[in-house]
């Protein structure tokens, strides 16, 4: 009998510690996959600021070649859309160098708007000249609009532009 409770015994203990371990394991790999998720998730952070930073480069790459059509843009004078459209309307080299600056401003304006770009580096890169731009254009945009019949016409650079004003309102020590 002593044999058989011993044996019982030791069946029980052996039982025991092979929960103990499966418990264990069980803990250690969920710990393992935790650690391995957070890797994985600043992996992906980086990988995001390695891609913003990358998008960011090739703007400012672009922003200089960009830069004579940008200045063009920013020194044309009007007094309002029909003073605007009889200088500028039919005028080749405007919308040349127009398509130019405002189509750089439309590829931002997705860029932004689909999460690839933060509005805080456009603000800091961009801030000055984006303001300058807008103010020259914004009075025209319904004119425009209106002209060319098309009520979406740079939809995406006005995004951009209301955007980030309301951002530089909101971060005053931006505004330049």
């Amino acid at each position: 009998m002593v044999e058989q409770v011993t044996f019982q015994t030791l069946f029980q203990f052996l039982q025991t510690v092979g929960i103990l371990v499966g418990v264990y394991y069980y803990i250690s790999t969920i710990r393992t996959n935790q650690k391995n998720q957070e890797l994985s998730l600043k992996a992906q952070e980086q990988a995001l600021e390695t891609r913003e930073t990358q998008i960011m480069m090739q703007l400012f790459d672009s922003w200089m070649e960009y830069r004579d059509a940008y200045n063009f843009w920013t020194n044309i004078e009007y007094e309002d859309f029909d003073d605007f459209w009889d200088r500028y309307g039919s005028d080749p080299s405007f919308w040349d160098k127009n398509s130019t600056i405002i189509m750089w401003y439309e590829n931002v304006g997705v860029l932004m708007k689909e999460g690839l770009l933060d509005i805080r580096l456009i603000a800091l890169m961009y801030a000055g000249g984006t303001r300058k731009v807008w103010e020259k254009l914004e009075p025209l945009m319904d004119g425009l609009r209106e002209k060319f019949d098309y009520p979406r016409l740079w939809s995406e650079t006005v995004y951009l532009c209301e955007t980030l004003m309301q951002y530089m309102d909101e971060h005053p020590g931006l505004k330049t």
